[in-house]
């Protein structure tokens, strides 16, 4: 692999989940599997294989609004606040991640780039320090695209005012990460953080 070197990159810039936070969508689709008693795959593909989630993911629907389309389809009697407690309850901290990332903010501006949406940001936000060493969040919901569009990423190297060849752009999906380089931003795929300190090693920047 030919790297280019510290003095090249200029910006780290982490996807959020299973990257900083570990995300588990069965948590949520059992819990709401048991409610209206159907299987958990059925409620994966209606909430996460459909264009629901995307719609709730660049802005199109609102929070309230995402959780009516649900309770609607399922028939659901469940108040928001129970859903939203549900909802959030995805997440945990990924171990080793917070020393990998205290590390690289002492040399390097951090950024975080995410599909996401309102409830789980500001739920992530207010639990889970860790993202709080970024200095700018691109959410695809606030800027009204999502990965792997292009919208994202070419909102990635606007916002940095560096060259994309400047930023380099950790994910866990393959299909993020080449989206990512094809726009010219050096991506690597995350697996494990000891691997990801390889990885940043061999690119100079651990």
């Amino acid at each position: 692999m030919i790297t280019l070197g510290p003095s090249k990159i200029k910006l780290i810039t982490f996807d959020l989940g299973n990257v900083l936070v570990r995300v588990d969508h069965g948590r949520f689709c059992q819990r709401l599997a048991k409610l209206v008693q159907a299987e958990a795959q059925h409620v994966f593909d209606y909430v996460f294989n459909s264009p629901l989630e995307p719609s709730y993911d660049t802005g199109k629907i609102t929070s309230e609004e995402f959780f009516q389309q649900i309770a609607a389809y399922f028939r659901l009697s469940l108040t928001f606040e129970l859903f939203v407690r549900w909802w959030n309850d995805l997440f945990d901290p990924m171990p080793g991640m917070e020393a990998v990332v205290s590390r690289l903010k002492e040399r390097f501006p951090l950024y975080l780039l995410s599909n996401t949406n309102p409830l789980h940001f500001e739920h992530i936000v207010a639990n889970y320090p860790i993202v709080r060493h970024c200095s700018r969040f691109i959410l695809s919901y606030q800027v009204g695209s999502r990965k792997p569009e292009p919208g994202i990423y070419q909102t990635l190297i606007q916002q940095s005012g560096l060259a994309p060849e400047q930023i380099i752009f950790i994910d866990d999906k393959p299909l993020f990460v080449k989206a990512a380089q094809e726009h010219g931003i050096r991506a690597r795929q995350f697996t494990f953080p000891a691997v990801l300190q390889q990885q940043l090693a061999a690119e100079g920047l651990w």
